[in-house]
């Protein structure tokens, strides 16, 4: 057999080898224990349904938006398999809401993570300083994915529903934290922003440093208001809004992205769906070691 086509075949295989899997990102605001959530919207209702909307997806990442200590044991509970990251942001370990990272334990390694405020003290435990008069939290993690030998970064977010400049100042302050990065490199964010996709609040994150890619209005530029809701008040409502987002850095290629419309005889898992982002790695980012 001649030496040239021997030479492609081994290309070949070793560009095969070393495609990079797709990494399977879930946002998810799972609504909080609220003593106004009665019949099929209380949380003991719908854990079981919630705990399926991830089990029948397989995501590899999930952001999770107002999940409480109990209903994280929940979740873990009903779907092994993944790895928590992030605590409480009234005491950052147990108490409060949780701006959690859910991650696979058979594909990542966990280099880096940590918890910061929302606030012009962000190292400063359950810190508010624009405002706001819920305390609000950011959750990181640089993850090292051992399938693919390629590091990257992943932060969840819950911003505030009621101040402006708080929901501006915190995503200023995420930005910058991503940007110390490096910018230039794979990041991702999930998110229960707060603010349409006509807020200016999202030119803070497609202008900025890390030129981040809202990857369902990518994906779907010709889409209908109603086709991108997200928040629905338990009802599936069309009129709601679109406020739960996976954004991306342009090292990453958009492949696909859905909000996940699933219910039970018009019960839902949430007041919330989930929208889930399918991102492939950069043909040009070479293969690291673990750290």
């Amino acid at each position: 057999m001649p030496v040239k086509p021997i030479l492609t075949a081994l290309l070949l295989l070793s560009a095969i080898a070393h495609a990079a899997e797709p990494l399977r990102v879930l946002c998810f605001n799972l609504r909080y224990i609220n003593k106004g959530d009665t019949g099929d919207r209380t949380w003991t209702a719908r854990r079981d349904q919630a705990a399926d909307v991830i089990l029948k997806d397989k995501p590899d990442l999930i952001g999770i938006q107002e999940g409480l200590r109990p209903m994280l044991d929940d979740i873990a509970e009903r779907v092994p398999g993944y790895v928590e990251i992030g605590g409480g942001r009234d005491d950052g370990l147990a108490k409060g809401e949780y701006t959690a990272l859910l991650v696979r334990a058979d594909r990542f390694t966990i280099q880096q993570s940590g918890t910061f405020w929302l606030s012009d003290t962000p190292e400063i435990t359950g810190s508010t300083t624009w405002g706001n008069q819920v305390v609000r939290v950011c959750t990181w993690a640089k993850l090292y994915d051992r399938r693919n030998q390629r590091a990257f970064h992943f932060f969840n977010t819950h911003l505030d529903h009621q101040t402006p400049l708080a929901r501006q100042k915190g995503t200023e302050l995420i930005v910058s934290r991503m940007a110390a990065c490096g910018a230039d490199g794979p990041l991702i964010l999930t998110g229960d922003l707060n603010a349409r996709p006509e807020d200016p609040l999202h030119g803070l994150l497609t202008n900025g440093p890390c030129g981040l890619v809202d990857v369902w209005a990518a994906l779907h530029p010709g889409a209908t208001p109603e086709e991108g809701v997200t928040a629905h008040s338990f009802i599936g409502k069309p009129d709601g809004s679109r406020i739960d987002y996976i954004y991306a850095s342009k090292a990453f290629t958009p492949v696909d992205s859905e909000v996940l419309r699933t219910s039970i005889n018009g019960v839902y898992p949430s007041d919330h769906y989930p929208v889930r982002a399918t991102l492939a790695f950069p043909a040009d980012q070479p293969v690291a070691p673990a750290e």
